[in-house]
């Protein structure tokens, strides 16, 4: 898995930090779990105030249900208010592809002849696991700029892709001039490791891993298949 090579490059160039990682967009927290071992301290934050909702939930006990049927699934899609930390896991855990309230997901990753497997017992089942393995992380819900940093920790980012809106239900696009303009000033006091597809020309890429992409293409109802290489960027003053 990319996230499993990602959070092995940062790693490799932190193997003596034992201080502190923050993640300023720690989405489903695949990085974050496998680098978890590796430090004393770690900090998770997103922007997506029911994810974090749900976060801090499951680690005050609160256990995610083994099943949701598709009219508690629109429900909850119309009244996301009445519990944020069920409405994120429904959200994602429950949807089609985990994408935002994205559609209802009928079956797990076993697919249709093993139907018993249901997405949302799937997404119960990995989220108790990542929630136990960061049982003693902080969760935050902020803006990335406003997230402190403590001296010398180690930071991880990745952030949404240039001119798109938020795959996690956010109303505004993500600026990404802004963020690179922040990585690079920050860069001078902490480590900031960045996955992306590209970044500006100072920033360097430190490993890379081509994969392949489906895109749902509305017009033919297909999914478009294309090849993307996913980087992972330091500024050049941290080479």
């Amino acid at each position: 898995m990319i996230a499993g090579q990602i959070s092995g490059a940062i790693a490799e160039r932190e193997r003596e930090s034992k201080g502190t990682l923050v993640s300023l967009f720690c989405g489903g927290l695949s990085v974050e779990t496998r680098l978890s071992k590796y430090f004393d301290k770690i900090i998770c934050n997103d922007k997506q105030e029911y994810l974090i909702a749900l976060y801090k939930a499951v680690q005050e006990g609160w256990i995610p249900p083994d099943s949701i049927s598709e009219e508690e699934y629109k429900y909850i899609k119309n009244n996301k208010d009445e519990d944020k930390a069920l409405t994120a896991f429904v959200g994602f855990g429950c949807s089609f592809g985990g994408k935002w309230f994205g559609g209802y997901g009928r079956h797990g990753t076993k697919g249709k002849h093993c139907a018993e497997r249901s997405m949302c017992l799937e997404s119960k089942s990995a989220l108790l696991r990542d929630i136990d393995i960061l049982k003693d992380a902080t969760f935050l819900c902020e803006d990335y700029r406003d997230v402190v940093l403590p001296d010398g920790c180690v930071v991880y980012c990745d952030p949404p892709y240039k001119n798109t809106m938020s795959a996690y239900g956010l109303k505004t696009s993500f600026d990404s001039e802004e963020f690179w303009e922040w990585a690079r000033e920050n860069s001078v006091e902490h480590h900031i490791y960045i996955s992306e597809l590209n970044a500006p020309d100072d920033f360097v890429p430190i490993w890379e891993k081509e994969k392949i992409r489906f895109i749902n293409n509305n017009k033919t109802g297909n999914k478009d298949i294309f090849k993307v290489t996913e980087k992972l960027f330091v500024y050049e003053s941290n080479i």
